[in-house]
């Protein structure tokens, strides 16, 4: 009986989530064909996609994870994200963005309930004709409601990215972040890695782009590794706002031996994002 709670608590989720993007894919092609015809160009595309991009943004995405390493049953990270742009800070007087991520997650057989939070900044330090060049934190708040959904410790560390923009129908932008532990360290141990995201995507006037997105850890501690491989598929168009739609299907190519923070082995993402320009 309560095996059977579990499953329809997670089908409820994902209903719920397909629910909200065939709905705003619906009302979004009404209004694009009333307002705008919906347009598409390259030039969209590259725009959108772009993690630098100075746009409000609200960006849902599910994380349905087959398969993972040492455990049995189903599991799921949903994410919430959304990003404030900033043409000139309070006290930073550069171009910035700020993101507030949520998750509710599923660990493999056990709970669902909330994840950890993570607030980032990121500021544009640099704008070039080839691309930009950006730094700022990420802060890691331990908000998960079960052990096995997050960290028990805050987390803080510096972040890093590059883009590059001027390569025709291609964009590429790399991402590198980290975070250490900075409490309960008696507790749990200290605690440090990075998570560097190597981005190469390639668009067509259509609005469909296809390109990789993984998110690659590297443990400072014990020098252990998680590479996972993905590949996108999406669909970017304007009315009223702007919107992306995408699967996005991951594997896990290499693991090190007794590494656990990753244990994802196949897993398949489903997003829907809406973009604000300022």
């Amino acid at each position: 009986m309560n095996m059977w709670r579990f499953k329809r608590k997670v089908f409820q989720v994902e209903t719920i989530l397909i629910a909200v993007i065939m709905a705003s894919t619906a009302i979004a092609q009404t209004s694009d064909s009333t307002a705008t015809g919906g347009k598409t160009s390259v030039k969209l595309s590259q725009e959108v996609i772009n993690p630098t991009s100075l746009a409000w943004q609200l960006q849902l995405e599910e994380f349905t994870i087959f398969d993972t390493e040492g455990a049995d049953g189903f599991a799921q990270n949903f994410r919430v994200r959304g990003i404030i742009p900033l043409k000139k800070g309070f006290l930073v007087p550069l171009p910035q963005l700020i993101r507030v991520i949520g998750f509710l997650n599923t660990a493999p057989g056990g709970p669902t309930g909330l994840g950890d939070v993570t607030l980032n900044q990121f500021f544009i330090l640099a704008k070039k004709h080839w691309g930009q060049f950006g730094a700022g934190w990420n802060l890691t708040i331990p908000t998960a409601s079960h052990d096995e959904l997050g960290s028990p410790q805050w987390q803080l560390g510096p972040a890093f990215t590059i883009t590059f923009t001027n390569l025709g129908n291609w964009q590429m932008y790399w991402i590198w972040e980290n975070f250490f532990s900075i409490s309960h360290n008696d507790e749990y141990g200290t605690n440090g890695y990075a998570v560097v995201q190597p981005n190469i995507f390639y668009t067509w006037s259509n609005g469909i782009y296809a390109g990789m997105e993984p998110e690659w850890q590297i443990d400072f501690k014990t020098g252990k590794v998680a590479f996972p491989l993905d590949f996108r598929v999406g669909y970017v168009w304007s009315g009223k706002l702007k919107y992306n739609a995408y699967i996005e299907p991951e594997v896990m190519a290499i693991r090190s031996e007794g590494y656990t923070r990753n244990p994802n082995n196949f897993g398949i993402r489903f997003g829907f994002r809406w973009y604000l320009p300022m």
